[in-house]
C-alpha cells in the first residue's frame, strides 16, 4: 500500500513539474542589410555572431536593397539596420523614416563616395568628365539601382552638365569585374565608388574630385533601430550604441574576401583578434 502511495506521490510531482511552464525563449532580433554591398555584409554578420554568441539571442538575417531595407525597418517588419550611410548618401530615407527609428550612432567613421578612375587616366575631377565622354565610352560604371550612391550620382550628372555621360546600372560585384577588366588593358573607365571597399587596395585609383559637394563630405556609417527594439532587448541595444568596426579593417577583410576567403571565417577572424572590446561591449 505505501509502495502504491509513493508511485501515485511521484506521478503527481511529475505532472506538477510539467505543468510549470517552460521559460520562453527570446524573440530573434531580425537584422536587414544589404549583401551585395561587402561591408553591409561584414558588418551585419560580425554583429550578429557577437549577439548570438555573447548575448544568447537569435538573429534572423534578411537581405535585399536599400529602400526596402529602411522601410522594413521603419515598419517594424524588421528591428535594425546597420547599413545607414550618413548624413548625404541615405539622406533621403532618413529624411522619410526618421520619426519612426532611432539612430545609435555611428558604427564606422571617414566613409567617402563618389567617382573614380584609374590612376593613369588623365582626370582629376568631376567638371572634367563630360569633356571626354567618348573616352568613357559616354559611360559611368554603376552599382545597384536603390543604392544611395546612384541617386547621388544622378545628381552629380545634372550638377556638372555630364550631358554626354549614362550611368549604367549593374551591381557591386560586375562594377568590380568591369573594373578589373579595363584595368588590365588600361583602359578609360569611371566608377561610382566609395571607402571602405576593397577596389582601393586591388587597383590604383584614385578618387575625382567634387568641387560642388554632390556627394558631401566625409561621413559615417550608422546604426538604426525601430523604437520597438529598446523596450524588447534593451542589451541588444546597449551592444549596437558602442559596437565599432574601423574602415581600415573593412577593407582589410574585404581584400581577404576577394582572395576567396569563406565569409564566416573573416568575420570570426576579426572577432577573435578583438576580443577585449567585444567583452566590453557586451558586459551585463
Amino acid at each position: 500500500m505505501m509502495q502504491r502511495r509513493d508511485f501515485l506521490a511521484g506521478v503527481a510531482l511529475a505532472a506538477s513539474a510539467l505543468a510549470v511552464p517552460a521559460l520562453a525563449a527570446p524573440a530573434p532580433l531580425r537584422l536587414t542589410y544589404v549583401q551585395a554591398w561587402p561591408s553591409s555584409n561584414l558588418t551585419t554578420h560580425i554583429a550578429a555572431s557577437i549577439i548570438r554568441q555573447k548575448l544568447h539571442v537569435p538573429v534572423k538575417l534578411t537581405t535585399t536593397s536599400a529602400g526596402p531595407m529602411w522601410a522594413a525597418v521603419a515598419s517594424g517588419r524588421s528591428d535594425a539596420l546597420l547599413t545607414a550611410w550618413l548624413p548625404t548618401t541615405h539622406a533621403t530615407y532618413w529624411e522619410r523614416y526618421k520619426d519612426k527609428l532611432v539612430d545609435l550612432g555611428p558604427i564606422t567613421t571617414g566613409t567617402w563616395l563618389g567617382l573614380a578612375v584609374p590612376k593613369y587616366v588623365p582626370i582629376d575631377s568631376l567638371e572634367q568628365l563630360d569633356a571626354a565622354h567618348a573616352k568613357f565610352g559616354n559611360r559611368i560604371v554603376g552599382i545597384e539601382a536603390g543604392a544611395g550612391l546612384m541617386i547621388n550620382t544622378h545628381k552629380a550628372i545634372a550638377a556638372y552638365g555630364m550631358h554626354d555621360m549614362q550611368l549604367l546600372t549593374s551591381s557591386t560585384a560586375a562594377m568590380q569585374a568591369q573594373l578589373a577588366r579595363a584595368v588590365a588593358h588600361k583602359q578609360w573607365i569611371v566608377v561610382t565608388a566609395w571607402k571602405p571597399l576593397g577596389i582601393w587596395s586591388r587597383f590604383p585609383l584614385k578618387p575625382l574630385a567634387d568641387p560642388k559637394q554632390v556627394y558631401g563630405v566625409s561621413g559615417h556609417i550608422d546604426a538604426i533601430v525601430n523604437p520597438a527594439l529598446e523596450k524588447r532587448s534593451p542589451q541588444v541595444v546597449a551592444f549596437l550604441r558602442q559596437f565599432k568596426l574601423p574602415l581600415d579593417d573593412i577593407q582589410s577583410m574585404m581584400v581577404q574576401l576577394d582572395k576567396g576567403e569563406p565569409l564566416a571565417k573573416v568575420t570570426a577572424g576579426w572577432i577573435d583578434a578583438h576580443a577585449t572590446e567585444v567583452a566590453h561591449w557586451t558586459q551585463q
